[in-house]
């Protein structure tokens, strides 16, 4: 695996980036049989739970999960008051901005790679024995730099195309984007992170 499964298994078990996709399948879903209201609603209630659930499973709730949930009730009274879930489908575009500002910042500016930070402060000891080989430990940790610097350009091509799908696509593609493209992008940009880093070790 040399670095790769740790640098997975930080990714899906420790990042907010996965909240929010119920409420927009949801969304997506119940707009298509029972109208909009309906689904905007049903949207904010799940993203409400999504909170609870964040609170019961890992005993607090990060600022980016509660800003997350704030845009998205912002988002759902604007769609509710003017009758047009255009503002809803926006909101993860500007989510997605908020996700590339922290990034950009920490790295650029703070010369701080979040990633290390979030690996230091969370993760550090439970991956310890995992990464106990040289190797391993120096490729997940140079993947984890290599990801801090490059994740806010990622979140900010994401936040362009999804903003781009509410406008101009239908609610399904725009869904496609949303939830699966994210996916994809993170995926690539693991998979570019850590060839880099093997590469790095094998060039040494």
């Amino acid at each position: 695996m040399t670095g790769a499964g740790p640098l997975l298994l930080f990714a899906v078990e420790y990042s907010t980036l996965w909240i929010g996709i119920v409420p927009v399948l949801v969304f997506v879903i119940l707009e298509s049989v029972s109208g909009k209201k309906t689904a905007l609603i049903s949207a904010i209630a799940l993203a409400f739970l999504e909170l609870v659930f964040s609170l019961v499973v890992y005993g607090a709730i990060d600022e980016l999960t509660i800003i997350g949930f704030v845009l998205v009730g912002i988002a759902v009274a604007i769609s509710l008051k003017t009758d047009n879930d255009l503002y809803f489908k926006l909101q993860p575009a500007a989510l997605g901005l908020i996700f590339a500002s922290v990034f950009l910042v920490f790295y650029f500016v703070l010369d701080k790679p979040l990633l290390i930070v979030m690996y230091d402060k969370y993760m550090k000891g439970a991956l310890g024995p995992v990464l106990a080989d040289d190797t391993k430990r120096i490729v997940f940790l140079r993947a984890m730099h290599t990801l801090s610097r490059d994740m806010g350009f990622w979140f900010l091509l994401h936040a362009a195309l999804t903003a781009w799908a509410a406008m101009k696509l239908s609610k399904w593609w725009w869904f496609a984007i949303r939830v699966p493209g994210l996916y994809i992008i993170m995926l690539l940009a693991c998979f570019i992170a850590i060839r880099g880093a093997i590469a790095g070790i094998i060039a040494r």
